[in-house]
């Protein structure tokens, strides 16, 4: 069984089929995130009603993943990350165990012969312990963990029609990537560390969109500013309003380090010897990339940093959310391809 997890800090999702033959693909997601509400009667009933699956400790009740959304109305607190700063946490038994609750839903039995999960890792500079925390995750579930970046995988989903050349941007909730390829291989890549999360956080903190627990004490509304950024309405390009205003100069912020990023990448001795004076497709993918005049204002910013003449095209996938996982499966089917051929050349 070939499987893929992108372990992100806004969902965290998965990708498999029954067989290589040609199955359809299967796709899961669930949020990355959990609330916490007392362990009273009165709660523990209200869950019972609707059906709310929960853990339960000593004085709290936690109801994580997909299902957090259906406790806001009984809790003014706001979700929190099971990803504590972009990042598997270190001192979270609680958001551990949830990812191991997640990772038993989300992945499929094992198969009696090649088990392999391809996986993202999140945080800055893919964190060494989470990496070997999701590891071991996965290998409990009976597979063998492959870690790959998404920028590189995100080029396997989207880059057919450029043969697999050119540069791949993935803006992620507190990370984005770019990476620089040719025919499937990566030539270069790097990690930036800020996402839309930076975005959503500025915006709630200058325009206070903020919500109210029952004592009273103020917490950013991060789920509203999502809802209002990701309206069609909103453009990069167009904007309307002293809040659309902010959101473009915020956005422009992180697009310009993608850009920065891209000339360094642009300028290493094996890209320009591999590439030499082509130009580029650029394929964006994540969230944060389906608002409106995303690729407009990328361009404005390469030709800030004078490499728009080293640019094709620059495009938004039609599904940028599930760009990273349809990657990693492919990239796990191709690995299950190669491994006999491997064995038989030995």
């Amino acid at each position: 069984m070939i499987t893929a997890i992108d372990f992100g800090c806004y969902a965290i999702r998965s990708a498999f089929r029954e067989n290589m033959d040609g199955a359809p693909v299967r796709l899961f997601s669930e949020r990355s995130e959990y609330v916490v509400l007392p362990n009273v009667e009165r709660y523990l009933q209200l869950l019972n009603l609707h059906e709310i699956p929960r853990a339960e400790c000593e004085d709290t009740l936690v109801v994580y993943g997909n299902r957090a959304a259906c406790t806001r109305w009984l809790s003014r607190m706001p979700s929190a990350s099971i990803f504590n700063g972009g990042m598997v946490p270190a001192d979270d038994p609680p958001a551990r165990q949830m990812l191991d609750l997640i990772c038993a839903a989300i992945l499929p039995a094992p198969g009696p012969c090649l088990n392999v999960c391809v996986f993202t890792v999140p945080g800055s500079e893919r964190c060494a312990e989470s990496q070997k925390f999701l590891s071991r995750l996965i290998r409990m579930r009976g597979y063998e963990p492959l870690a790959l970046s998404a920028s590189d995988v995100a080029m396997l989903a989207e880059g057919s029609d450029v043969s697999f050349s050119g540069i791949s941007v993935v803006i992620g909730a507190e990370t984005s990537e770019v990476s620089v390829s040719r025919l499937g291989v990566t030539l270069a890549s790097t990690l930036i560390p800020v996402g839309a999360d930076w975005i959503d956080i500025e915006l709630a903190r200058q325009f206070q969109i903020q919500i109210f627990d029952e004592s009273g004490c103020a917490w950013l509304d991060l789920e509203a500013v999502r809802e209002w950024k990701h309206n069609p309405e909103r453009n990069l390009r167009n904007s309307i309003g002293e809040r659309e205003r902010i959101l473009s100069r915020l956005y422009s912020a992180v697009l310009d380090r993608v850009a920065e990023a891209t000339y360094h990448l642009l300028v290493q001795p094996n890209v320009q010897l591999a590439v030499a004076e082509e130009r580029l497709n650029v394929i964006c993918s994540g969230g944060a990339t389906c608002i409106n005049g995303f690729a407009s204002a990328l361009t404005e910013h390469f030709v800030d940093q004078d490499i728009a003449n080293r640019v094709q095209s620059v495009r938004t996938v039609d599904d940028p959310e599930l760009s990273v996982v349809r990657g990693l499966l492919i990239a796990g089917e191709l690995e299950a391809r190669c491994r006999p051929l491997a064995r038989t050349a030995g």
